[in-house]
């Protein structure tokens, strides 16, 4: 039985509700029909309990077990976040050194900072087509391991936002054969190995810890997640103890009910197969493309180990426009809202509720733009840092301290008191704690130029930036 069918067998019951939430599962307003409140409940007797699972909701996460083949499985109605949080914390105790990924999501810094969790950073190399990162090398791992004998976790994103994966397997026997967990925030990569047409997930290649979305890429609804265990590095108890920190201890049952029927929905293999050949047809369709470019890493080309093809990655970088005048043509002209913009590319996501009319739209669309182009060769605008800035405290320390908030370009060689990213995808340009350099500030500037959604702890303007007072 699904979760959702429980709860509809419960409320047939017509049980008088003296107990939260406060709607009391009637339309007492239209919004609360609109919204499905007939089947929000809370943790009343039968309904199980998230924290601490004993019957139909220890069944639904066991059904998430089997079809990612998982030691276990923990249901997350706080997104990928709080999956981020729980199972970085659950590898490591106050103090801890860990090796970081530098293009994680802000989520993983977050709990570094909560953590007091001391970070080693790799830094993945840079695309040739497209200014943003390539897949973390196995290679890059066993380095920082050799040289940091202390690190007790590693933690990486794999697939990127642009659907480039990691070679999580070989990194994953490299970090073990130094005893040290590997985290992975899989968050857009929830769909991968569900199939014969997507592959590269980080569950399958041995990673201990992996943090899926399920909202991102598979039809349930935002806020839906799940986190996979597979290790002998870390229990069970200590992933669930640290859930019941960050997650909600109010757990929606309509959330869980989306995840739960999720699951039951993508074990039919004929949603992938069309959504494969949705893709195959689109990407025939976009050969006549003359400037834009569809980058398609299929080949390990470039030494990247694998791509997610549902992303959907045009790069404008040959051309006279920018990633951003590209996002803006496509929802302003076309009617079409893609999921974000870089530079010089913006990103389309796929997924299995797409269809072929939607697809041969938006090729359409992007063969409209492509003939009013021009072909220039340009400087990339990049906005990713290619260097390591130096580090001067701890992110904790940064946001501890006293601090002023200056015009930027009077802070070079100061210290940072504040992250400073582009949303999405939410990688630090910079964190709390290091040096502000001459590429940080031509980043914040070009975002700033080009009209991205450049966001900061606590700077309003654009044009200032908060340092630590000396």
């Amino acid at each position: 039985m699904t979760l959702l069918k429980y709860l509809q067998s419960y409320t047939d019951k017509n049980i008088l509700p003296m107990h939260m939430p406060g709607h009391k599962r009637k339309a007492l307003a239209p919004y609360l029909h609109i919204l499905g409140a007939k089947y929000d409940l809370t943790e009343i007797t039968g309904m199980d309990d998230l924290h601490r699972p004993e019957g139909i909701l220890k069944e639904c996460q066991q059904k998430a077990q089997k079809l990612w083949h998982s030691q276990h499985s923990f249901f997350l109605v706080n997104g990928s976040t709080v999956g981020i949080l729980a199972g970085i914390r659950s590898c490591t105790k106050t103090g801890d050194t860990v090796l970081v990924a530098r293009n994680c999501h802000k989520s993983v810094y977050n709990a570094i900072e909560l953590c007091g969790l001391n970070p080693v950073y790799i830094l993945p190399q840079m695309l040739k087509k497209i200014p943003s990162y390539s897949c973390v090398q196995p290679s890059q791992v066993e380095e920082a391991l050799k040289v940091h004998s202390d690190i007790k976790a590693v933690i990486i994103t794999s697939p990127t936002y642009e659907g480039i994966i990691s070679d999580v397997a070989n990194i994953a026997k490299v970090a073990h054969s130094f005893g040290v967990p590997v985290l992975v925030d899989e968050a857009h990569g929830a769909h991968l190995d569900l199939s014969p047409y997507f592959t590269g997930g980080a569950v399958k290649a041995g990673a201990d810890i992996v943090v899926q979305s399920l909202h991102k890429t598979l039809p349930s609804l935002t806020q839906t997640a799940v986190l996979h265990l597979n290790s002998k590095l870390v229990s069970p108890q200590s992933v669930q103890r640290q859930l019941s920190v960050f997650q909600t201890s109010s757990p929606s049952y309509l959330l869980m009910s989306s995840i739960d029927s999720c699951i039951e929905f993508v074990q039919n293999q004929r949603l992938f197969l069309n959504w494969n050949s949705n893709l195959e047809s689109f990407k025939e369709q976009i050969q006549r493309l003359r400037y834009l470019e569809i980058l398609n890493y299929t080949e390990n080309s470039e030494s990247i180990f694998g791509f997610d093809k549902s992303k959907l990655v045009i790069s404008a970088t040959q051309t006279n426009i920018t990633g951003g005048r590209l996002f803006a043509l496509l929802r302003d002209k076309y009617k079409i809202e893609l999921e974000m913009c870089g530079g010089d590319y913006a990103i389309a996501m796929t997924s299995m509720a797409d269809s072929q009319e939607n697809l041969n739209i938006l090729a359409d669309a992007l063969l409209s733009i492509d003939k009013t182009l021009l072909s220039v060769n340009r400087s990339p605008l990049c906005t990713t840092i290619t260097a390591l800035p130096k580090r001067n405290m701890s992110i904790a320390q940064a946001l501890e301290s006293p601090k002023k908030v200056i015009d930027k370009q009077f802070s070079k060689d100061s210290v940072c008191a504040e992250y400073i990213w582009l949303y999405p995808p939410g990688i630090p340009i910079i964190t709390p704690g290091e040096v502000i350099n001459s590429e940080t500030l031509s980043i914040i500037t070009a975002a700033a130029e080009n009209k991205m959604n450049l966001q900061k702890t606590f700077s309003n303007s654009k044009e200032d930036i908060a340092i630590v007072e000396k």
